[in-house]
């Protein structure tokens, strides 16, 4: 595991991150982030807590706006607004907290948190694109037990055949084929002589 200029080990940043998101704690999480991206200076660490700390700044506005709607009182709608801002609230809470457990398991092996929506947003921060991933080639298989083709070997670019060896082949014109039957007779009519005698 890498250190950072502190002596800290740098996944620690971005997991007590996103610890801070599992509290509700955006402060600790947006002092952890300014101290990984400012102090230690590290790409990758910086993009994690970046990742944490918008994550926390969704839930946080999040339980601010559901905290509003209840406070206004519309007669017959206040109460259905009430419940719907706080199963919002609640989604995205419950969200955050998985998405920033499976962040943590990742960061622990230093890998990418890949927080959806907020992974390619702190790629756009730091002036980049978040890499997609490349897909293996695909394998097909005979069905069936059906015996397998070899591989085709590629053609040989054009223009690089080898030369034959030995004296050019002489081909010959096609000769005219004669018709080998009789032109058909008319039918003659009976008691005649035939024209030809």
């Amino acid at each position: 595991m890498r250190k950072g200029k502190f002596g800290i080990v740098l996944c620690f940043y971005p997991i007590a991150a996103f610890a801070a998101v599992i509290l509700n704690s955006p402060l600790i999480c947006a002092a952890l982030a300014a101290a990984a991206v400012f102090l230690e200076r590290d790409e990758w660490t910086g993009r994690q807590v970046l990742q944490a700390w918008m994550a926390s700044a969704v839930v946080f506005f999040a339980s601010r706006a559901a905290g509003w709607i209840d406070r206004i009182y519309i007669p017959y709608i206040s109460g259905f607004l009430s419940v719907v801002s706080t199963i919002l609230f609640v989604l995205i809470y419950l969200a955050a907290v998985i998405f920033s457990v499976l962040a943590i398991i990742r960061v622990r092996k230093d890998e990418e948190a890949g927080f959806p929506l907020l992974s390619e947003l702190a790629y756009r921060i730091y002036g980049q694109r978040k890499p997609k991933p490349v897909m293996p080639p695909i394998q097909y298989t005979a069905p069936y037990g059906m015996p397998q083709q070899p591989p085709q070997q590629p053609y040989p670019p054009q223009g690089t055949y080898p030369a034959p060896q030995g004296p050019a082949p002489q081909y010959a014109p096609p000769m005219a084929v004669q018709p080998s039957y009789e032109a058909p007779q008319p039918p003659q009519a009976p008691g005649t002589d035939s024209p030809n005698t």
